[in-house]
């Protein structure tokens, strides 16, 4: 075997432990995260285990990049038609301060699709979170008026919390159906 082989059977190698370990570790903090339900409800781990969960972390006040990614949500689901029903779309707030249950229960109503959840977390689990999925969170401005600048993905999980894949969060939902469709099957 040449260098150039070892070197890159290396890499592919180091980067596959990477990947299982971090893996690893959103199961291991996962396990120790707190969500409140849009009813107002804790939610409990069986939650993570029923279905593949198609996740986007987001603020309700958010004026551009929140509401087409939730827009794409919904039209993906719609796109899938049964095969939606494997998966749960998941909102996640990065504004627990202002994004109450109740507020994220009125503001996922505007979006198509009938399997959009949102969930607040607590402010431990919110910086569990942002550290796990490497999110940028900024709240920039004061008073009512502010706004969190914070990175655009979204993240698809397996019923064990394996990474899947993950998007920008322009995607379209013509190309997140198609991934999806994809990876409802494993």
């Amino acid at each position: 075997m040449d260098r150039r082989r070892i070197i890159f059977f290396s890499l592919i190698i180091t980067l596959s432990l990477f990947c299982k370990s971090k893996d690893d570790a959103i199961k291991e903090e996962w396990k120790h995260l707190s969500f409140v339900m849009p009813d107002g409800t804790s939610l409990g781990p069986k939650f993570w285990s029923e279905k593949k969960s198609v996740l986007y972390f987001g603020f309700s006040h958010c004026p551009d990049m929140c509401p087409l990614a939730l827009t794409n949500f919904g039209r993906a689901s719609l796109i899938l038609g049964e095969k939606s029903n494997r998966f749960r779309f998941i909102f996640i707030t990065l504004d627990p301060e202002r994004d109450s249950p109740a507020t994220l229960k009125n503001y996922i109503e505007n979006f198509p699709g009938k399997n959009l959840t949102a969930l607040s977390p607590n402010a431990e689990s919110l910086t569990k979170l942002t550290d796990l999925f490497g999110i940028v969170r900024e709240k920039v401005g004061d008073g009512k008026t502010y706004r969190i600048d914070h990175s655009n993905f979204i993240y698809v999980l397996d019923e064990n919390l394996n990474t899947l894949a993950n998007f920008p969060g322009g995607v379209s939902a013509n190309a997140l159906a198609i991934k999806l469709r994809e990876l409802a099957e494993l």
